[in-house]
Formats: C-alpha cells, sequence, structure tokens
C-alpha cells in the first residue's frame, strides 16, 4: 500500500523532530479514518524510503503507535492498525469556508436518492424491479468475453456519441417492429440510461422559466432534472385513460408523458387521448417526450401505437431503456429523435460524456442480432404475464373491500387505490413488520396526494406474490376492526 504523509510542515531538523511528526501524522491518519481498522501498514523499509527517512525512525513510531494501541505489530506479517475501532473525526480535514460559487442550477438539484427504497424483505413488492434471476447470465458473459477478446479500435478507442452503428441499427429494426415507432438507424442515439436521455434533452429544450407539463402524479427522476434546469413544473392529473389533454393549460412548451404504462398508475392512455395530445402538440409548437419506459410487456388487448408512431409534425421525442427488461446495472438507453432535434443532441451528448460505453454497446448488439433478446423477452412476457395475472387474483380474494385497483394491461407493476384519508404509511411500517414490501403512490403526487400502493410483481415468485397479498389482508382486516 503505498501511504502519502505531509511531513514538510513544521521543523524537520534533526531525528526527534521527525520522528515525531511522523508520529502525528500516522496518528492522525488513524483518528480521520485514512487508515481504516485491520488495514497492514507499508514495511518500515517501503516507508522510510518513499519518504527519505531513516528507516529507524519510522521504527521508533510505529513502535510508539502499537504501544498506544492504534498498531498492531504481527509476527512474520507486518504492522496493522488496530482492529478495535477509534472515533472517527472526519470534520478535522473538511473545509469549513462557504461555496459562493455553487450555481442557482446546483441549488435547485434535489437530494439524490432511490424513488423507492430498498428493502431486504421476503415478500417485496418492490416496483421497478426485473426478474434478474431469469437473466441469460451465461450468454451475456459469453458475448461480453467474445467481444473482449477481439478487442478492436471500436471497442478500445473513443466512439461515436450517436452511438455504435450495429445497436442503433439493432434498436431501430426492434422498436419499428414492436412499437410502430416510425425510425431509421440514423434516428437512433444512444445514452446512459432514461435518466441522462432526460438531462440532455432538457438542456436542449428548457430554460429557466420554461412552463414544463407532467403527469400527477408522475415520474420524480424527470421532475428534477427540469427543474434543476429551471423549468416551471406543471402537474397535469391523470385518469382511467391516462393524461388528461383538456387540463393542459396553453402556454406549455414541454409535456413528459409515460403512455404505455403509466408511472405510477399503471393506467395506457388511451387512443382518443393520444391523438388529442398530439393535435394539441402541433397547434401549441410544443415538444412532447415520449418515455416508453416497460412497454415491452403487454398482457391483455391489441398493442397501442406509440406516440411517435403517430406524429406527423415531428413533436414527439421517443426515449426508452434496457434496465427494465434486462437488469438496472444496465445502464443503456436510446432516443429517437426528430431531425430538428438530432444535430444538437448528439453536441450535448459529446460534451456530457464522449460517448455510451462501447463495450456494453458491442454486448447489446450481439444479444439482439443473435436472437437473444427476442427469446428472452418472449419468455418474460409468459412469466410476467403468470405473475401478473396471480397478483390480481390474490389481491381480489385478500384485500378487494380495501383496494381498488386502476386498470393495467402491461408493465412490471401494478398500482391501487385505497379509501381517503387512509395512512398509507403506517400500514407500510406494519407490512414491514410482517416482512411485506409495499410502496406508497402518495410520493410521487406534485400537488394534491392520494393514498395508493404500487405493487411490482416481475421479481417475485407466484407463491411469494399470493403469501404477501394475504398477509396484506391481514393488515387490511385488522385496521378495519381497530377503527
Amino acid at each position: 500500500m503505498d501511504l502519502t504523509l505531509n511531513l514538510e510542515l513544521g521543523d524537520r531538523r534533526g531525528e526527534r523532530g521527525v520522528a515525531d511528526r511522523l508520529y502525528r501524522e500516522l496518528r492522525k491518519a488513524v483518528l480521520e479514518g485514512r487508515l481504516g481498522a485491520g488495514e497492514k501498514l507499508p514495511s518500515t523499509r517501503d516507508l522510510a524510503g518513499a519518504h527519505v527517512l531513516a528507516r529507524n525512525t519510522v521504527s521508533h513510531a510505529y513502535e510508539k503507535l502499537a504501544r498506544e494501541g492504534y498498531f498492531q505489530t504481527r509476527r512474520g506479517s507486518g504492522t496493522f492498525v488496530a482492529g478495535q475501532g477509534f472515533e472517527i473525526d472526519r470534520n478535522a480535514w473538511r473545509s469549513t469556508r462557504d461555496s459562493p460559487s455553487i450555481t442557482p442550477w446546483a441549488l435547485r438539484l434535489s437530494h439524490s436518492r432511490s424513488i423507492v427504497p430498498g428493502r431486504k424483505l421476503v415478500y417485496d413488492f418492490r416496483p421497478g424491479l426485473p426478474d434478474l434471476r431469469s437473466f441469460p447470465i451465461d450468454t451475456w458473459r459469453r458475448l461480453a468475453a467474445r467481444n473482449l477478446r477481439s478487442l478492436s479500435n471500436d471497442l478500445g478507442g473513443y466512439g461515436d456519441a450517436a452511438g455504435q452503428p450495429r445497436l442503433r441499427a439493432a434498436v431501430a429494426r426492434y422498436l419499428s417492429h414492436s412499437r410502430a415507432v416510425l425510425c431509421g438507424p440514423e434516428d437512433v442515439f444512444i445514452c446512459n440510461g432514461s435518466q441522462q436521455a432526460l438531462d440532455i434533452l432538457g438542456r436542449i429544450l428548457i430554460e429557466p422559466g420554461t412552463r414544463v407539463a407532467i403527469e400527477d402524479p408522475g415520474y420524480p427522476p424527470a421532475v428534477a432534472v427540469f427543474r434543476a434546469i429551471g423549468a416551471r413544473v406543471i402537474g397535469v392529473p391523470v385518469d382511467s385513460d391516462g393524461l388528461i389533454v383538456e387540463a393542459l393549460p396553453r402556454d406549455i412548451r414541454v409535456v413528459y408523458v409515460t403512455p404505455s404504462h403509466q408511472f405510477p398508475l399503471g393506467v395506457t392512455l388511451s387512443l382518443t387521448r393520444r391523438k388529442a395530445l398530439l393535435a394539441w402538440a402541433k397547434r401549441a409548437g410544443a415538444v412532447v417526450i415520449e418515455d416508453d419506459y416497460d412497454s415491452e410487456f403487454r398482457f391483455r388487448g391489441r398493442p397501442t401505437e406509440s406516440l411517435q408512431g403517430l406524429d406527423r409534425a415531428g413533436s414527439v421525442v421517443y426515449l426508452g431503456t434496457f434496465s427494465k427488461v434486462l437488469f438496472p446495472g444496465l445502464r443503456l438507453g436510446y432516443v429517437v429523435a426528430p431531425e430538428w432535434l438530432q444535430e444538437p443532441f448528439v453536441a450535448a451528448k459529446w460534451i456530457t460524456d464522449r460517448h455510451t460505453s462501447a463495450l456494453e454497446q458491442s454486448v447489446m448488439a450481439d444479444f439482439i442480432e443473435g436472437g437473444h433478446f427476442g427469446r428472452h423477452l418472449r419468455r418474460m412476457q409468459r412469466v410476467y404475464q403468470e405473475r401478473q395475472r396471480a397478483l390480481l387474483d390474490a389481491l381480489a380474494r385478500w384485500t378487494s373491500n380495501d383496494i381498488s385497483l386502476f386498470p393495467s394491461s402491461a408493465g412490471l407493476h401494478v398500482s391501487g387505490a385505497l379509501p381517503a384519508a387512509f395512512d398509507v404509511a403506517e400500514l407500510v411500517s406494519r407490512a414491514g413488520e410482517s416482512g411485506v414490501g409495499l410502496y406508497s403512490t402518495e410520493p410521487f403526487y406534485l400537488r394534491h396526494s392520494k393514498p395508493g400502493l404500487m405493487f411490482g410483481y416481475a421479481a417475485c415468485t407466484v407463491e411469494d406474490i399470493q403469501e404477501g397479498a394475504r398477509r396484506l389482508g391481514v393488515l387490511l382486516s385488522a385496521k378495519s376492526r381497530s377503527g
């Protein structure tokens, strides 16, 4: 281990002064947490050589710290920081000055946190999490290894900010067939997940004071991005047919929607509403950002065309992600941009991070081209349909008197409304004590929140879904009896 110490300050004249300085610096490193419990120290020879000290000077400092309980010497192994905990004073090295250079953008940032808390519970209805156990990891590992073995300039050098041509072409084919998106490879741009896409689009389309409409309830990370840029975010109500287009104010410049599976209620924007929204956007000269975040899975009825596929005015920017389909750690998303937006989008992407990981793009292209992506989707379609049916049946059996489910024929979660003034926080807490993970919809409202719950089922087994719903039913029954 290389250990950098500040030995230039103070008087270094004489061996005793140097030894004292070294002792204080080592002790300070332990108390500040830079040297952790159990961590091995450099040998006296190595530390002396690195700092141009006499070896005896280092030995004396080590011995003194060992006598005081900070270090431990193990015969044949070396010197280590003592295993017992020390009270670490991290404020000793933190700056206390004000930060006058913080920009208004930085001041508008909200705390970075997960939109739903992560908890380790047996029966966890956490939304937004696919079934990681069913992902064909061996296939992915083999494709990744093959790409690494044939590392070329395309993978090892700087890449195109727009994305690798093979992946752009594969995504264009997939979207054209599965979502009726009107695009070619030249219209598709690869980014690090939908969140980066939103950030780039926000910087291009929004100035401080721009009025942006978002579904209410809606997706908090989108709200956070738009507010950080300085937008005035306006909540527009949602009903069983999705966004209420008639409620859109006239002076809105950007509308963000999740039409295929509204987040968090799970409803689908009806075809009538889709056409009305596009007509409104054309009249208003507004841009519609269509986030099709988990549209791949639909269990009832015919697939509804994407807004982008219906658009003839160039009003819609379409974005999606592979995170919900494959695994969240894969930060690969895509944007289908109208022609007028393409050049500034690529320029902004280049400035942001130059390009998305070339290796992950190449593996994803192989995954799609080899048919693995399609096979995985077809398999998970059957799995998720069975789990959604199990959830709906179990909730109908155990909670039908208390929870009114919103219609949902797609995606990886369903939501339900609870009676007015219901104490959702107490129910979530009691459910957690019972091993059941519940998630409230109340934090997703911009204005007047309504009590409700989200039920993610993708990562749950059928048996866990049934038992979790039964335990929830028991809690609701007990709450009804108590008042």
